[in-house]
């Protein structure tokens, strides 16, 4: 392991990572939940369910990367073991982010008007199987967690890097919890049958 600070390059990169999550989270909030759609939905809405995971996820995404950002611009001449040499860091953080941000975006395209930022079934709601998640259960976050890891390698500290996108997880796997929960009432065995055959995260090496 190298024993430097975190680079002004790598830092910079970082932050326009971090950045373009927080632009498409407020796009996909304004534009693809317009308020007339949302009032709309929950109109038909039989069942919200978020349990608080939506606010732990806001803070599980920006609260780590928020401190992250705090501490190199007070701390930036202490230096630090690296997570991996620059030049890898480098390449794999980049195209670990660009990976997530298409599959995140991807996947909500795909659940169309479906796609909300709260746990719930509408009346009409159709369980989607198809595109990615005919492969994958919850596309969107595995999308969102390659963002933040991509991130992190950027940030390349060998602490906080962690940090960085390990509290997401933790988070995003009980509001999966809550959100499978309610499918299962909403489609039964149809969607316990699904489980089997699409993974939570990745694709099933074996069916």
């Amino acid at each position: 392991m190298n024993i430097r600070s975190v680079s002004h390059q790598h830092f910079f990169l970082y932050l326009i990572c971090i950045s373009i999550v927080a632009a498409f989270d407020t796009y996909n909030s304004i534009v693809r939940l317009k308020p007339g759609k949302t009032k709309q939905n929950n109109k038909k809405s039989k069942q919200t369910k978020d349990e608080g995971t939506l606010t732990l996820i806001y803070l599980a995404k920006f609260v780590p990367n928020i401190l992250a950002i705090l501490i190199y611009y007070f701390f930036k001449d202490t230096h630090h073991s690296s997570f991996l040499s620059s030049n890898i860091s480098a390449t794999l953080g980049i195209f670990t982010f660009i990976a997530g941000l298409l599959i995140r975006q991807i996947a909500i395209i795909q659940l169309g008007k479906f796609y909300t930022y709260k746990v719930s079934i509408d009346d009409d709601h159709e369980m989607i199987d198809t595109g990615l998640y005919k492969y994958m259960r919850h596309p969107a976050y595995t999308g969102t967690f390659l963002e933040l890891t991509g991130a992190a390698l950027l940030y390349n500290h060998f602490v906080l890097s962690w940090f960085l996108s390990l509290p997401y997880l933790i988070v995003v796997l009980k509001r999966i919890k809550q959100e499978e929960k309610v499918l299962i009432e909403r489609f039964g065995p149809k969607y316990q049958d699904y489980m089997k055959h699409a993974g939570m995260f990745l694709p099933q090496l074996s069916q």
